[in-house]
């Protein structure tokens, strides 16, 4: 379901976090797919970026419609989607023929805050167009844009049970009544989007359950993604773009979650 919200690209203070829950930030852009782009092209991309992204790897193809995968009109076989991975592990580019990503993944190191992953993704978008330019492929047309924050919450921080739901996330109740015949639920989701400003996108929020890898320890995914485009889809444009999704995510974070639990785990700061 989809609610239209009133435009809050407002003034005053974006909401930070000293300690936020951040545990992964993904942006990038779906393009239209060059006729001239081959697969020895990848490699030569990857050249550009080696002495930072040394390490590579296979992905699953990411497709444009669930359901279906994109495919090479000549060949009919899949996409190929490829990772270029830091030798940190903390920072990747997803390179696929109709998209790229830069993401920014926790390895227990803080979260570096938005100017420098928008700046890396600065970094890839450029690299991207001149590539597009040095190997005459045509033009770079964007499609749509994406920024996610994917969060996690484990327990212990501001919950032990569902029925402690409510001290995390200011909308979501599950009241275990006396009497009442169902148990608690074994897992929670839930799912919504939000209209952006101006007809540019969407915002859409993601809530599940899940249990960390390393320690096992219970934990909530909370996703906030945009995706849309601008008017503009010059550089400008696509860039004043993610500093509205961004401004969306962090003021509808701020909203879906509880002032003390911000304060109490996330250590949100007085001023803002």
């Amino acid at each position: 379901m989809e609610h239209p919200i009133s435009n809050s690209s407002s003034t005053g203070i974006l909401p930070s976090y000293k300690n936020p829950p951040v545990n992964e930030v993904v942006c990038g852009i779906r393009f239209q797919t060059p006729e001239k782009l081959r697969i020895p092209h990848v490699g030569l991309l990857w050249g550009k970026f080696r002495k930072d992204y040394p390490n590579i790897q296979h992905a699953s193809p990411i497709a444009a419609v669930p359901g279906e995968l994109p495919v090479d009109n000549t060949t009919g076989l899949p996409f190929q989607r490829m990772w270029f991975i830091n030798n940190s592990d903390d920072q990747l580019i997803q390179f696929q023929f109709d998209r790229f990503y830069f993401n920014w993944r926790r390895r227990q190191n803080i979260y570096p805050r938005y100017p420098h992953v928008i700046k890396n993704f600065e970094g890839v978008l450029n690299a991207v167009s001149n590539f597009f330019n040095e190997f005459e492929l045509g033009e770079f047309k964007p499609i749509e844009c994406e920024l996610s924050y994917i969060n996690h919450i484990p327990k212990g921080q501001g919950w032990n049970t569902i029925d402690d739901l409510p001290k995390v996330f200011s909308d979501f109740v599950w009241r275990q009544a006396v009497g009442r015949f169902l148990p608690n639920p074994i897992n929670i989701a839930w799912h919504t989007g939000f209209s952006l400003p101006e007809k540019s996108g969407r915002l859409i929020v993601n809530l599940k359950q899940a249990t960390r890898t390393i320690d096992k320890t219970p934990l909530f995914v909370l996703e906030l993604k945009a995706i849309g485009i601008g008017e503009s889809t010059n550089k400008e444009g696509i860039l004043r773009w993610f500093d509205m999704a961004h401004e969306w995510i962090v003021r509808g974070f701020t909203d879906l979650t509880t002032p003390e639990v911000q304060r109490l785990f996330w250590e949100r700061e007085d001023n803002a």
